[in-house]
């Protein structure tokens, strides 16, 4: 059968499992890698042919879960204790004190994109909207910009930058690595806020007093606010030390594959040293650490007690592996069926559908994906098996590869409605209507996809990083 005819076969069976049958993205994904096997090739002859396309499947499981298992981990340990101990908080408060009321839109959105790295989407948001309850209250106006503020920030975190689960797992099946992930996802993220910022502004002002279903809803959120002894430095250390130590790595490998720095017999432990603390799974787990000690501290816990938020805090990235390693396993199937070489070839005979074009193609296939089924993790880990399986290079595209993970997350972004988690989340949590949602928080991401498309084809060109 033709690779393409097998591409078409597994995203149809994937989104319709996810939109029709309503099937949890970890079975319809699971499902994918298992249709896509049995109709590729590639197995030995000596080989029990079922059971090698079943047991290949597995096998690609727990390769991606080992990739990005203890990443997925840690993130929601650090994120946990963050929230728990009140850091999360102080972090957002400080944010706000910075800007000033008078920005508060500015404050918002900054608040949302910095928080929302190391903790997932909805948490974020629900961190800050009773800050955006309590302005509203207080003021009467520009409810939905502030709503549109936090949203938009925490969505560009939440595709963009790790260690969040879908750039960490589209940076670790194209093959790019987490430094680098978390440069571009940053860049493309800040260059995108501005029209964020605006683009909620505008919406406001053709909406500026959405019918709120249930008055109550305004009432305060509960949050755990951090102890007033609780210096900004020690609430902000858990994100920043792995930030630090991983673009240390970065820069350390950079400087000494172009000679610039050489390492002598006598400095080359510094090296090593360095090298292993930038190791994305031990930054990630030193800051998962201090994390944990600012909790006990703040909230002066007995080591059962710490144990208890601990657990509670692993439990959550169960599910999260489960699907980036279904998600992975139908990447990898796709490339066994040799999807990739068929792609490659149909660009290379295009001519000028290369770089902005492939870029431009990419984005599309993640926005319909996000689009039909509702999960911008799923989209983008459907959309980076695809685009891995092509194996493109920097020669090939005139820029970085990296472009093109990040492409896949604004991409992912389109479109927000009914079928998707964040747009409930942002509905029901404010108490504003459906239709009101509808006209707000899904033309918004809409629109920001495409600033996003339009910053990161900017800076491909600008800054190609080859």
């Amino acid at each position: 059968m033709s690779p393409l005819c097998v591409l078409f076969i597994g995203l149809v069976l994937v989104v319709g499992m996810i939109v029709f049958l309503r099937m949890n993205a970890f079975l319809a994904l699971l499902a994918g890698a298992l249709v896509v096997s049995f109709l590729a090739g590639g197995v030995p002859d000596n080989e029990n042919l079922w059971v090698a396309k079943v047991t290949r499947v597995t096998e690609a499981m727990g390769t991606m879960a080992g990739k990005i298992g203890v990443l997925i981990v840690m993130g929601a340990l650090i994120g946990h204790c963050l929230t728990a101990s009140g850091a999360a908080d102080k972090i957002v408060r400080s944010v706000l004190g910075l800007f000033g009321p008078k920005r508060m839109t500015e404050a918002l959105l900054s608040g949302g994109f910095l928080l929302a790295i190391p903790v997932f989407y909805d948490a974020s948001f629900y961190l800050l909207l009773p800050l955006a309850k309590s302005v509203y209250r207080m003021e009467g106006k520009h409810y939905i910009r502030y709503l549109l503020a936090i949203g938009f920030g925490c969505t560009l975190a939440h595709t963009l930058v790790p260690p969040t689960p879908g750039p960490l797992m589209v940076a670790g099946e194209m093959g790019i690595s987490i430094g680098m992930m978390m440069l571009l996802g940053a860049m493309v993220g800040l260059g995108t806020l501005p029209f964020a910022l605006l683009i909620a502004r505008w919406i406001d002002s053709y909406l500026p007093h959405p019918e709120i279903v249930d008055r109550d809803q305004l009432r305060e959120t509960e949050t755990v606010s951090a102890p007033a002894s609780m210096p900004l430095w020690v609430a902000l250390l858990p994100i920043l030390l792995p930030v630090l130590l991983i673009s240390s790595a970065s820069i350390c490998n950079v400087l000494t594959q172009n000679h610039t720095l050489v390492w002598t017999d006598s400095t080359r432990f510094f090296e090593k040293l360095i090298l292993l603390a930038g190791n994305a799974e031990v930054a990630l787990s030193l800051g998962a650490l201090l994390a944990a000690w600012t909790l006990k501290q703040a909230r002066h816990l007995t080591l059962r007690e710490l144990e208890t938020h601990l657990t509670a805090g692993i439990s959550t990235a169960g599910m999260i592996i489960l699907i980036t390693s279904a998600g992975g396993a139908f990447g990898a199937m796709l490339r066994v069926c040799g999807v990739g070489e068929q792609i490659k070839t149909f660009v290379a005979s295009g001519g000028s559908f290369s770089g902005i074009g492939i870029l431009l193609v990419a984005f599309g296939v993640a926005a319909m994906i996000k689009t039909a089924q509702g999960s911008s993790t799923t989209a983008m880990i459907t959309t980076a098996g695809i685009f891995s399986a092509m194996a493109l290079s920097a020669e090939t595209l005139g820029f970085h590869p990296g472009y093109l993970a990040v492409v896949t997350g604004v991409g992912s972004c389109v479109t927000g409605w009914m079928n998707d988690s964040g747009f409930c989340i942002f509905s029901q949590m404010s108490g504003i209507r459906e239709t009101d949602a509808l006209k707000t928080w899904t033309v918004g991401l809409a629109l920001m996809g495409l600033a996003g498309l339009c910053v990161t084809m900017v800076l491909s060109q600008c800054l190609p990083l080859v």
